[in-house]
């Protein structure tokens, strides 16, 4: 066999004439006629990431004057073959040459000096004390022994040095030292392939613009991580590997739907920073697999929306959308905010409408609020005071240390949301001798202009003091509530009708002789307002059922024995009218067995003529036996249930317990009622999910970002969305 000439031979070693063994796997190929072509396409196919190019030499002629014995035997030819003189070390990567003996750090800018003899030790010691992570592998150098006896020419030691890339120098002793090259893998197209759809996903899930691919530090960061990586660019990423990840979510996310067995949905609209109009569209809805069942929601779009906002134009958007998700026999519910045109939307779509019960726990939370509109008001004019004087909170911030409280940030309110007003007084009243101690400081070191300020602030007395604190215990149990129901991985339509009942039994207990008088107008007014909202939510059947499905609560659910008979009465006609799927397939099994059941040729005519007479009979009362079956089979099974014990809310070591879980473990023992409850426990109780989306979107739309089509906004919302909910 011919010496190997090429970095090739470096992953295979020869085993017999003909054949040899790949280094990386093990496998045993065969060489004809001395060719390599079998090799290359094993490296290329097996190994795609080992070097096997050639790397290119140069003739040096070499002197023939007095030379070695070694070193003689390289005169019989006149020219002897050597790798080009480059940088051999990875070591190079990290400097450029910026004058004569001078050389430029790539990462600090520092210039270093070098000796006459290029000794590269300054450039050692100055990557391991600045810039430790950077790789500085060293060269690996070997002997090879050098014969002196009969060599018949240079041409031996010529593939000796082309067979490893190799520089030989002399070192005496009749060894020759061989300095072999450091070859950089390539990243291979799977490993790019990875790192772009990891960079696809952070733009997407952490709303980072497009440009951050064209930012000089970050660029710097993944040449750092990875110097082979090749980052694309912006237009790539915007017009190819942002719609193809789209695409790939998007087949994910029908895939899901098409399993779906009923769906709720939540929706809700919102204007960006550009004066863009969307509707958010959620889908919700109870997956079933082997070994569990759980609740699960996916964004069907963030859509752009041009036209009018009526009734019939929202109502044809949602149509539409859910005949692209081939949802229209799915649907049992749509949850929007309270506002006339949704109510009528979903009424003109002949889709159940729920109003979202936050929002309508805010109109009733913000009517008790203007009954101490006053106290509120001075509150919030302290709170921008504080915002607004860097000063005055330095003061007051001393002034909660001196005093051992904790360190607590006052906030605003934001009009459109009664919790905030809430959070608000809250902080404000737990910092209440801080500012009153910082007020009274700032008035007496005031300037007159500035007096006249604090005179209008410090107007808050000692009695709305009182009026602020009893407030705010009213509304304790509406906060706690908006926070609960606030969470969408909980079965919020089901605790509906309870968390209403805690609300009133909370304002019932309020004695409203001991507070004073415009807290009581507020508690007065609250009860007002959640009676005239949700008096008759036990009549809601979905709500109802929800509630009655929840093991958690069965008949505790419900505010009184009326409400919870109903349910239970409704129950069992929707169990009766229930079919599984696998009694429609017995049906048809029976069905076909009677057709196709043969006729006795000897049956007697008059038999016969009997039978018929019997026919309608026998038909009639088959239709009545058939209903008084399936409504005793529905009432044993609703029964069964409902006489089981309840499902604690938390274990004995306090984890909170999982409806689905004991669901998915009984849905043998209740078939039809578990195929109910699956129609009834993804009903969200708020369309909170869907606003949630436009948090998420007015960061999309940042300033960094104005200039998005509304095409790229609402596919990153998608993306936001599904891929948070995919992991």
């Amino acid at each position: 066999m011919a010496p190997k000439k090429s970095p090739l031979w470096a992953h295979f070693s020869k085993e017999s004439d003909g054949k040899v063994q790949c280094l990386s796997c093990g496998q045993e190929l065969s060489v004809k006629n001395r060719s390599t072509c079998t090799l290359i396409r094993h490296i290329k196919n097996k190994h795609p990431t080992h070097p096997i190019s050639r790397q290119t030499v140069t003739e040096v002629p070499i002197k023939k004057d007095n030379c070695s014995s070694s070193h003689q035997q390289l005169q019989r030819c006149s020219t002897f073959k050597m790798a080009p003189k480059k940088k051999k070390s990875q070591l190079w990567t990290h400097f450029s040459k910026s004058s004569e003996g001078k050389v430029k750090c790539l990462y600090c800018g520092q210039q270093l000096s070098i000796n006459k003899n290029k000794s590269t030790s300054s450039l050692v010691r100055h990557i391991k004390h600045k810039h430790p992570t950077q790789p500085i592998r060293r060269q690996i150098v070997t002997e090879a022994p050098i014969k002196e006896d009969n060599c018949s020419s240079s041409h031996h030691l010529l593939h000796a040095a082309e067979d490893s890339a190799q520089y030989p120098l002399s070192s005496g002793g009749g060894k020759l030292q061989v300095i072999t090259s450091y070859s950089q893998e390539p990243l291979s197209i799977g490993k790019q392939k990875e790192i772009d759809k990891q960079l696809m996903f952070m733009i997407a899930k952490e709303f980072h613009p497009f440009s951050i691919v064209e930012d000089k530090e970050f660029k710097r960061l993944l040449y750092l991580l990875n110097p082979n990586y090749k980052v694309p660019t912006r237009k790539i990423v915007s017009n190819l590997m942002i719609p193809a990840l789209y695409n790939e979510a998007l087949e994910l996310v029908k895939s899901r739907l098409d399993r779906a067995f009923a769906v709720c949905l939540t929706t809700e609209g919102w204007t960006s920073r550009t004066n863009d109009c969307f509707y958010s569209v959620t889908a919700h809805y109870i997956v079933e697999e082997s070994n569990n069942t759980f609740l699960s929601s996916d964004l069907l779009g963030c859509i752009s929306y041009t036209k009018n906002h009526t009734a019939e134009n929202i109502a044809d958007k949602l149509r539409e959308v859910i005949e692209e998700w081939k949802l229209t026999n799915k649907i049992v519910a749509v949850v929007s905010d309270n506002e006339a045109n949704m109510k009528a939307a979903v009424r003109i779509g002949g889709w159940n409408h729920w109003g979202c019960f936050a929002h309508s726990l805010n109109s009733v939370a913000q009517s008790g609020l203007s009954e101490i509109k006053e106290v509120v008001e001075k509150i919030k004019n302290i709170v921008g005071y504080f915002k607004s004087s860097s000063q005055a909170l330095s003061q007051l911030q001393a002034s909660a240390v001196g005093m051992d409280m904790p360190e607590i940030k006052l906030k605003n309110e934001v009009a459109t949301r009664w919790n905030s007003t809430y959070d608000m007084i809250y902080r404000v009243l737990q910092m209440k001798n801080a500012i009153i101690f910082t007020l009274s400081v700032l008035k007496t070191l005031s300037l007159s202009k500035q007096h006249d300020d604090l005179e209008l602030i410090t107007q808050l007395h000692d009695d709305e003091w009182i009026v602020a604190e009893q407030a705010i215990k009213v509304l304790e149990i509406f906060n706690l509530v908006t926070l609960a129901i606030s969470s969408e991985q909980k079965l919020n339509a089901s605790s509906i009708i309870f968390y209403y009942k805690q609300i009133s039994k909370d304002l019932n207990y309020t004695d409203l002789n001991e507070v004073m008088p415009q807290v009581r107008n507020m508690v007065e007014k609250l009860k007002f307002e959640l009676q005239n909202r949700f008096s008759d939510i036990q009549e809601n059947n979905l709500i109802a059922q929800a509630t009655i499905l929840d093991p958690r609560f069965k008949k505790l659910g419900f505010i009184d024995e009326e409400g919870y008979k109903r349910a239970v009465e409704n129950l069992y006609t929707e169990v009766a009218n229930t079919t599984l799927a696998d009694e429609n397939v017995e049906n048809k099994r029976c069905d076909s067995f009677i057709k196709s059941e043969p006729i006795d040729q000897n049956i007697a005519l008059e038999k016969i003529f009997i039978d018929v007479l019997w026919n309608d009979f026998d038909a009639e009362v088959r239709q009545h036996l058939k209903p008084s079956n399936s409504t005793i089979s529905a009432i044993e099974e609703v029964n069964k249930y409902l006489e089981e014990s309840i499902l604690l809310r938390k274990d004995s070591s306090g984890v909170c317990q999982d409806p689905f879980v004991w669901w998915h473990q009984r849905k043998h023992i209740y078939p039809k009622l578990y195929q109910i409850m699956k129609t009834r426990l993804c009903i969200m109780g708020t369309s909170v999910p869907s606003e949630r989306i436009f948090s998420k979107a007015g960061q999309i739309v940042s300033a960094k970002r104005e200039i998005l089509k509304t095409d790229k906004t609402s596919q990153l919302v998608f993306l936001s969305y599904n891929l948070n909910n995919c992991n």
